[in-house]
């Protein structure tokens, strides 16, 4: 049954045309009721966006004079739209879902580089905080998915004629206006108010970092316009954030989005630096790369690495950091980052969003992480750095389900995952489905520019490695390509198809152990001249991050296959206790 009802009416200079001629009903769910609206001018192709109690009243004072706004945008025609869940924290979420989907469908905003539709949003609100409510899947299914697909679509509102293909966009998943856990408004409204303390946001893959990150962002823009506020992120993804903060209306002078690199030779000082992916901050290592290490002169020149430089240039630093993320030992070292942060606030977040276990299923995306982290880390001592939970749900790997969130290919693993990914690409055409693999066939920097140089070799199927990193998921032909880790890590897939190759072994002991033999990346490796048993064990904790991030990119589901490995296969077995036969698929 349908669970909302949406009424469009005309706008003439102010004037609700027709008003009078709805149902008495409508009428009173019009002046007493909760609502979201839409108005648009079929010349000016602008939008505004609102939720309200009381749609009657407010539209006459959006047209009271005093809005500039309504004065100019020419709008004449406005759609409502009501349903049976409908209630304050309900319109506060469909008014933010909605902001985010028009402005991941519209392509004019001379700021935006994501080509949608041709509508410009003015909505200034920049929309409310709001909780997790009770019904939020029901009316995101019942609701938004069917007033997208057919109402707005249909009558020409939007270009995109359903919304999964705009959720697996940066500017939908990473939204300054998407809902959050009270948990994450805990802790960004405590940020807010102590800017005269610093913070370590600890977090597993997919528990919401960069989500808090722009969100933070946007409380400062909003409610402290003057504050100087730096974002430090990876090189591959200032781009994408630059057009995130550009197209919400936040990015003005006193807003500056670099590299670590970038920011410390630039020297200026700021209010609050926030800093994603702080676990892969560079410190002073010989395999660094050369402009990395120029930042230590002057005032920096006795710092060890950027985390240190960086403490001085910000009254108050915000680090996003996952210990189990650190890939390169040219990465700051976690004896370098607990000495560096031990005056900080720790905080950790610990609601896993970016995994959807099937529905009907008993275990959960925390089971899945959980496992994982056990399978890779139980006998190294880190789990206790993070927030592990022992007691998770074994089901979810034994789960024989065609189906299920989890399963393995024992045989032809090559063609077995790039078959499995397609397959599910003729079901859902509109997936970011990707097959990604260990370090573990040579590569040159050079091969990305020759589409006819291969690396992975399986009977008469041939596969290349990722032919870029920035933006690599959405780059031409990107579906017949082996990913790494550096195109892939912080984003998200629907589902992945992972090689475990064998660069990750196991010992005489049962232990897991990472081969450098075996290691494809030499700016991953140790210098042959630094080999000890300290470095041997760091460099199994990089290769065992790197699996860990490729094993936790799925949204709707992930596959292995084994790569020269079948010890590990049968290590899984054991750890997991999966029986064999039940999870051939």
């Amino acid at each position: 049954m349908v669970k909302y009802k949406c009424i469009e009416l005309r706008v003439n200079n102010g004037r609700l045309e027709d008003f009078d001629k709805l149902r008495d009903i409508e009428q009173k769910k019009l002046r007493n009721g909760d609502v979201v609206y839409i108005y648009r001018g079929t010349k000016s192709k602008k939008l505004y966006i609102g939720q309200s109690t009381q749609f009657f009243d407010r539209h006459r004072q959006h047209y009271s004079g005093n809005e500039e706004k309504f004065n100019v945008a020419d709008f004449d025609q406005v759609m409502i739209l009501f349903s049976t869940y409908f209630h304050g924290s309900a319109i506060k979420d469909v008014e933010n879902q909605l902001i985010s989907y028009f402005k991941a469908d519209n392509p004019k905003s001379k700021k935006q580089q994501i080509q949608f539709d041709n509508d410009e949003i003015i909505n200034g609100t920049n929309g409310d905080s709001i909780n997790v409510y009770t019904e939020r899947e029901k009316v995101s299914f019942e609701v938004l998915l069917p007033f997208w697909e057919n109402e707005l679509y249909p009558k020409g509102w939007v270009r995109t004629p359903t919304l999964k293909e705009l959720r697996n966009k940066a500017l939908v998943k990473y939204s300054p206006i998407k809902v959050l856990t009270p948990q994450q408004m805990d802790i960004l409204e405590e940020i807010k108010t102590n800017d005269n303390k610093s913070f370590v946001i600890n977090g597993d893959a997919g528990t919401g970092k960069t989500v808090l990150l722009t969100h933070l962002v946007a409380k400062f823009m909003i409610d402290k316009p003057k504050h100087r506020i730096a974002v430090v992120l990876q090189p591959n993804w200032i781009k994408t954030a630059k057009e995130i903060f550009s197209v919400y209306g936040m990015y003005n002078s006193n807003l500056t989005i670099a590299s670590s690199t970038q920011l410390i030779n630039a020297g200026e000082n700021f209010d609050t630096i926030i800093v994603d992916e702080s676990h892969k901050l560079s410190r002073k290592f010989s395999k660094q790369m050369a402009s990395f290490n120029k930042v230590y002169k002057g005032k920096f020149a006795n710092d060890e690495n950027h985390l240190d430089a960086l403490k001085q240039l910000g009254k108050q630093v915000v680090l996003m950091y996952d210990v189990l993320q650190a890939i390169r030992p040219a990465n700051i070292t976690r004896l370098q980052f607990n000495r560096a942060t031990k005056d900080f606030e720790k905080r950790y977040l610990k609601t896993q969003f970016r995994i959807k276990t099937p529905l009907g299923k008993s275990y959960t995306s925390e089971d899945f992480v959980n496992g994982i982290k056990y399978l890779l880390y139980k006998d190294t001592g880190l789990l206790e750095e993070t927030s592990f939970n022992p007691d998770f749900d074994r089901s979810i790997f034994q789960d024989p389900d065609i189906d299920a969130y989890f399963g393995f290919f024992e045989e032809e693993p090559l063609k077995s995952l790039f078959d499995w990914i397609e397959e599910d690409r003729n079901f859902h055409s509109e997936n970011i489905n990707r097959v990604l693999g260990g370090l573990v066939e040579p590569w040159k920097q050079a091969d990305g520019k020759n589409p006819t140089i291969m690396h992975w070799y399986e009977g008469d199927i041939e596969k290349s490695w990722n032919s870029t990193q920035e933006n690599w998921i959405n780059s031409d032909g990107a579906e017949e390509q082996v990913g790494s880790v550096f195109a892939v890590q912080g984003i998200d897939l629907n589902k992945v198809g992972v090689l475990i190759g064998n660069d990750l072994q196991v010992d005489d002991n049962g232990c897991l152990f990472g081969n450098p033999a075996n290691f494809h990346n030499v700016n991953g490796k140790f210098s042959k001249d630094d080999e000890n048993p300290e470095n041997a064990r760091e460099f199994t904790l990089f290769v065992l991050n790197i699996y860990y991030i490729l094993m936790t990119r799925g949204i709707d589901g992930i596959r292995l296959g084994f790569w020269k490995n079948e010890e590990f296969k049968k290590y899984m077995l054991e750890t997991l206790e999966i029986k064999q036969a039940s999870k051939i698929l």
